[in-house]
């Protein structure tokens, strides 16, 4: 008789920087959405000050710390621990974690690159971007979070 492997087990789960990250963006969202239609003014919209940046944008270590923001170390490791050979996770594992990851970094070069450009122009592409981002059917909590949770379902 020969012998089989056992079945793979899912090792994906949802990063929790990118779970507090995209909360934390769709709130201010909403919130932004809010205060424009009210004439108020609005926050600027950066990620958590928890998430291990200061917000200084002026010196060479504040832009290398940036990144701290949108880091995904969990689901690297866990993509990692997936391709193991000797123990293999399931191909939902390398679907749903290099997605957290490369949105991530897609967040993170989106803000660097508002952050960089005129003030202006930045405006001239908001609004309506915020009614969007802010709902729960939004691209954050009813796109993204959703999504990698069906894929951890779906491939367990």
């Amino acid at each position: 008789m020969a012998e089989t492997s056992p079945e793979p087990q899912s090792k994906a789960e949802l990063d929790e920087n990118l779970s507090k990250v995209l909360n934390h963006f769709a709130s201010l969202k909403e919130n932004s959405f809010e205060k424009r239609t009210n004439n108020q003014q609005v926050e600027w919209v950066r990620p958590p000050k928890d998430a291990g940046w200061d917000g200084d944008l002026q010196t060479e270590q504040g832009l290398i710390d940036l990144h701290k923001a949108f880091n995904t170390d969990k689901a690297e490791e866990k993509l990692i621990e997936a391709c193991n050979p000797d123990e293999p996770g399931t191909s939902s594992d390398g679907i749903a974690l290099s997605l957290q990851i490369e949105y991530m970094m897609q967040a993170e070069r989106a803000y660097r690159a508002r952050v960089y450009q005129p003030f202006h122009r930045s405006l001239a592409h908001l609004a309506t971007r915020e009614k969007g981002h802010g709902q729960d059917s939004g691209p954050f909590l009813g796109q993204v979070i959703e999504y990698i949770n069906l894929l951890i379902k779906r491939g367990a």
